[in-house]
């Protein structure tokens, strides 16, 4: 007879503030106010990530630390995958952030450039 899975039986990945620090400690030896800095992220932002790791992340934040980090597009569709969410090709600012990691943009202002010539909202500095 089978029996459902209960859900603290199936295997997890890693959570969204663990792959983020994982990233963290790769890309920016382990400074993590270089990481946060980068992606517009404040301090407070940061530190309630990674003290909460079950904490709902923000898909634009989550977006926000893949820029910064450099991540490609695999490693940016798994920490969203982690955070609960995925790049939507019907979704014009999801377009636009895919075609920046692809194209290699990951400065925010060129960022910012190309959702404002796209009419979509740009990402707010800190």
């Amino acid at each position: 007879m089978n029996t459902p899975t209960s859900p603290t039986t199936i295997a997890r990945k890693g959570t969204f503030a663990d792959l983020l620090a994982g990233h963290v400690q790769r890309k920016c030896h382990g400074y993590a106010s270089l990481a946060y800095n980068a992606a517009w992220i404040n301090r407070r932002t940061w530190s309630a990530i990674v003290t909460n790791p079950h904490r709902p992340v923000a898909k634009r934040t989550a977006i926000q630390f893949a820029l910064a980090l450099r991540l490609s597009r695999a490693e940016t569709d798994e920490l969203l995958r982690a955070a609960g969410y995925a790049l939507s090709p019907s979704i014009i600012d999801d377009v636009i952030f895919a075609s920046c990691i692809d194209d290699g943009v990951f400065n925010l202002f060129a960022v910012n450039q190309r959702l404002h010539d796209n009419g979509a909202k740009i990402i707010p500095p800190v």
